[in-house]
């Protein structure tokens, strides 16, 4: 018998949070859609963390995003995990991580029977899917900017529900011969800020390119 699919989300839901995502960005080049459920449904079961699929020229790069992201993630919450810690444990689930992320991405419909085994074996109930859409250098009025577009996507995976997604594509200058890494950290942390409601750090804002910032304390 052929294993059941479900589907990853209605169509008038996707484009709903497609919608929400065009109008409700957050500062920084960083745009954010979450269902009503997302807060309640993160903590129910392990977050597997895995790099997307899209661009194998980026796969360095996403991956390496996608390490980020696991210890940004890790140090706030108890149930994230990184791909690779799973693989290791059980190396044959290779080929259903790949097909649930590949899925995932795309928008298809999600293998019910992986997502079963996922949970049965290490109760991973939900997969955030990493991805690099953007990576890309150009000169600006007096400086190279440098960008590192990271799109990131919650997917609960028995119900094919996309319960969050954010993308962040800041422009950072500065940080001559490793502008890229930078780049991507910087991506990275708008994304946790994006999931967890942080303030920024002012090293994301725009004061950090002030050629002085000055502390003023109180008498």
């Amino acid at each position: 018998m052929p294993p059941r699919r479900v589907p990853a989300a209605p169509r008038a839901a996707a484009a709903a949070l497609a919608l929400a995502a065009l109008a409700g960005g957050c500062a920084g080049g960083t745009t954010v859609a979450a269902r009503p459920e997302f807060a309640l449904e993160r903590g129910r079961s392990t977050i597997l963390i895995v790099p997307g699929p899209r661009d194998p020229e980026a796969a360095s790069t996403t991956r390496e995003a996608a390490r980020l992201l696991t210890g940004e993630l890790g140090a706030r919450f108890f149930n994230v995990v990184d791909v690779e810690f799973v693989l290791g444990a059980s190396p044959e689930l290779a080929p259903v991580v790949g097909r649930l992320a590949r899925q995932a991405v795309s928008g298809q419909l999600l293998d019910r029977a992986a997502a079963e085994i996922l949970f049965q074996r290490h109760g991973i109930g939900q997969v955030l899917v990493v991805d690099v859409f953007r990576y890309e250098q150009y000169w600006g009025r007096d400086t190279k900017i440098t960008r590192v577009g990271i799109d990131a996507r919650l997917v609960h995976v028995a119900e094919g529900r996309i319960l969050w997604h954010a993308r962040s594509d800041p422009e950072y200058s500065g940080s001559p011969g490793h502008a890229f890494d930078a780049a991507a950290r910087r991506g990275v942390r708008e994304l946790v800020r994006a999931m967890t409601g942080e303030l920024p750090d002012v090293k994301d804002t725009p004061l950090a390119n002030w050629p002085i910032i000055e502390h003023f304390m109180p008498n």
